[in-house]
């Protein structure tokens, strides 16, 4: 696979905007363009780029919405959309229409800005020249309006509150028939590739997933209802999602009508619309978060219908894991929801606050989706690497933490190590070279960054911002120097798949070297610096996983990696792959049960950035690491090899009577499920034949596997 994105470079079309808007920002465009076509192909390809997003309408009808992806592929380019629009068109006279949405925010954690809003449309063929230039009209959607309301969404977001006002709304705008000659000619800029607007590249994420509009859960009582005051009335969604809200109304002119969710006070947008005189219909085009949406209806306002449209990443979810308890079925299922609500432009650390590509967020997510979602998810992940890769100074090296972002440097040191080992996790799931290819001369370096003191351990590196959880009580050294170990085996990992042994013979050196420094940190209880004054779970778990803790130390080390709960639930992910390797899969049930029990309890869908709800965002996706350990460890699911050329299931058929598992793996869907049926196991698997399984089965067990019974004969291990 070429993980080079593809960069188009002979555009014919011309970068356009309206001239009367070039410092104008959070602007709402409108582009009109008339296009007489005498006969209709099979296929007709539309490139488009928007600063920053567009909804394309042909004819009328809505083809595209929320187009294009948040700028910032390398730290000067834009992307592009590949659009099929032969379909929508007719011969004869066509009416191509895009409103394009430009934020300029200059301060966003997700997307870089281009200092001025610009449309690029090109679509050509033998027949067919469809080119952005003078020749298209632009106007100022003038109900589009700015909200200078108290309420503002977070500075991190490029987003801007939606104000809406039907009274100055150019109705029918993007339909046939209306008259746009008024508008102004659109004023031609550079040819795509120049200019402000940078090089472009090919999108390389589907299209966002569309639901279609929905009625909320109780959308039935308040139809046909209006209120003598103003009134707040909670839709309910069924789980938190992405949405754009949606109305149908009888009022006069003048009523505001403003709509937020549960997350709005963490920062996310909200929307508000301004009605006209009369039966109307309006859906908000930004989407936001949330399972409660809160409409606040002035008096005298009709409701005749109030939707929803989910969207999101465009994948299935096709993992699942049961068993016989409950708080653990509910655990993973609201760990799947908080992944897939932090999944759109780019993996986020959250859907409210920031909607940013945090690297230490994105491994979590990444280990997440081959557990959960179909393997057209892991698209996602690897654009945010070469996102990331293309954000390295030539001269510094440094992989950063947060990108696209205008900030020139923005490192978390241990983020970036625990970075470094998911790059190599997500090796062994795919068996995918070309990405090791890809990661592997970047990775390097940013190890080689880092220098070892007199002692022998690495000297402290603080990065942009020295953090390495939330929560107190870290003891620093025994965690960066054990997930520098733990990148160091990534690497030599690497080095040794491409055959680079002389790197990986220095690896191995430094990995002795360091492994015989770290073990001065050992106190016959666990690891823990000098100055530390107590144990850290943290710095052991990670200790365990890069191999730094022998397994004679496993028996003393169990207690501080079950006790100590000083980890936020981003670190909790590592603590519970921890003791699972250690093979104390009881204490790492237990854990998950105690420490997220007020999540799984809480009448909510997703899981919090901290242990207390409100301390911090409501959906974060680092959260969900018991969703690897169920179905990892004790269903018990995983590749031997990499990319699943062979298998083990090794569930924990001792800690349940039931265990149901499927895994989305990149070669086909493994399906396990087991029963334990008056004393004897009952165990179905179904798995694609290209993969040799070694299932685990306890004696006296009755096995199908892909619908034809295996004889056990007493054996604890098959190989299919």
């Amino acid at each position: 696979m070429d993980y080079k994105r593809a960069l188009k470079t002979d555009w014919k079309a011309k970068w356009i905007w309206p001239k009367s808007e070039e410092s104008s920002k959070n602007v709402w465009i409108c582009f009109n363009k008339k296009v007489d076509i005498d006969k209709i192909q099979n296929e007709l390809i539309a490139r488009i780029a928007a600063e920053n997003k567009y909804w394309l309408y042909i004819n009328g009808k809505c083809v595209i919405r929320e187009g294009g992806l948040k700028r910032g592929p390398t730290p000067t380019g834009c992307y592009f959309d590949e659009v099929d629009i032969a379909g929508h068109l007719v011969e004869g006279e066509n009416l191509i229409s895009i409103l394009v949405w430009y934020w300029g925010n200059e301060a966003s954690y997700s997307s870089t800005d281009a200092g001025q809003g610009g449309l690029l449309f090109e679509a050509e063929s033998d027949n067919v020249s469809i080119l952005s230039d003078s020749s298209w009209n632009a106007v100022r959607n003038p109900a589009f309006l700015e909200d200078k309301g108290k309420l503002q969404p977070n500075y991190r977001l490029p987003e801007s509150n939606v104000y809406y006002d039907a009274r100055k709304e150019a109705e029918g705008w993007n339909k046939p028939g209306y008259d746009f000659s008024a508008w102004a000619k659109a004023e031609e800029y550079a040819a795509g590739g120049n200019g402000c607007w940078g090089e472009t590249y090919s999108r390389d994420i589907p299209q966002f997933k569309d639901f279609g509009l929905k009625d909320y859960e109780n959308s039935k009582d308040f139809e046909g209802k209006s209120f003598l005051t103003k009134k707040k009335i909670t839709l309910k969604i069924p789980y938190n999602a992405q949405v754009t809200p949606y109305l149908e109304i009888e009022a006069k002119a003048g009523k505001k009508i403003v709509i937020t969710t549960e997350n709005t006070c963490t920062g996310s947008i909200h929307s508000t619309y301004v009605t006209k005189d009369g039966v109307q219909v309006f859906e908000f085009p930004a989407w936001f978060n949330g399972e409660n949406i809160t409409y606040e209806i002035p008096s005298g306002v009709k409701i005749l219908s109030l939707k929803f449209r989910e969207s999101g990443y465009n994948t299935e979810f096709c993992g699942s894991f049961t068993c016989d308890n409950e708080d653990m079925n509910t655990l993973w299922q609201k760990a799947l929801r908080t992944l897939y609500v932090t999944m759109r432009d780019n993996f986020m650390d959250c859907p409210d606050r920031e909607r940013a590509q945090w690297w230490g967020d994105v491994t979590n997510e990444m280990m997440l989706t081959v557990y959960s979602l179909a393997p057209s998810s892991y698209s996602l992940y690897r654009k945010g690497v070469s996102t990331m890769l293309s954000y390295i100074d030539p001269e510094t090296k440094v992989l950063q933490t947060v990108v696209p972002i205008k900030n020139d440097y923005f490192e978390l040191p241990c983020q970036q190590l625990a970075g470094v080992v998911g790059l190599w996790v997500y090796y062994t799931y795919t068996a995918d070279k070309a990405f090791i290819e890809s990661v592997y001369g970047a990775a390097t370096d940013y190890i080689n960054l880092w220098n070892i003191s007199e002692s022998g351990l690495v000297e402290h590196r603080g990065g942009s911002w020295d953090w390495q959880d939330w929560g107190d009580k870290i003891d620093v050294i025994p965690l960066e120097n054990a997930w520098y170990y733990y990148a160091l085996s990534a690497v030599k990992n690497m080095a040794e798949l491409l055959g680079d042994e002389r790197a990986a013979n220095s690896l191995e050196s430094r990995m002795k070297s360091l492994h015989t420094a770290y073990q001065s940190l050992w106190t016959d209880e666990g690891y823990r610096s000098a100055e530390n004054k107590g144990y850290d779970d943290r710095g052991n778990a990670i200790a365990v996983l890069s191999g730094l803790c022998s397994e004679d130390k496993y028996t003393k080390i169990r207690k501080i990696l079950f006790d100590t709960r000083n980890s936020s639930p981003y670190m909790e992910h590592y603590v519970l792959e921890a003791l699972c390797s250690m093979g104390e899969f009881a204490l790492a049930e237990k854990r998950m049960c105690e420490r997220y029990g007020e999540m799984i309890r809480t009448d909510y869908s997703t899981l919090w950035e901290n242990w207390v709800r409100g301390d911090g965002t409501s959906n974060h996706a680092w959260s969900g690491g018991p969703l690897v350990a169920m179905s990892k460890h004790i269903a018990g699911v995983k590749p031997l090899t990499p990319g699943y050329s062979k298998t083990e299931i090794k569930p924990q058929y001792d800690l349940h009577k039931r265990i149901s598992c499927t895994v989305p793996a990149i070669i086909g869907d493994i399906k396990f499920d087991y029963v334990l049926k008056d004393n004897k196991a009952v165990i179905n698997l179904e798995y694609p034949e290209c993969t040799q399984i070694n299932l685990h089965v306890p004696e006296n067990a009755a096995v199908t596997a892909n619908g034809k019974t295996v004889e056990t004969s007493g054996n604890t291990v098959i190989i299919l």
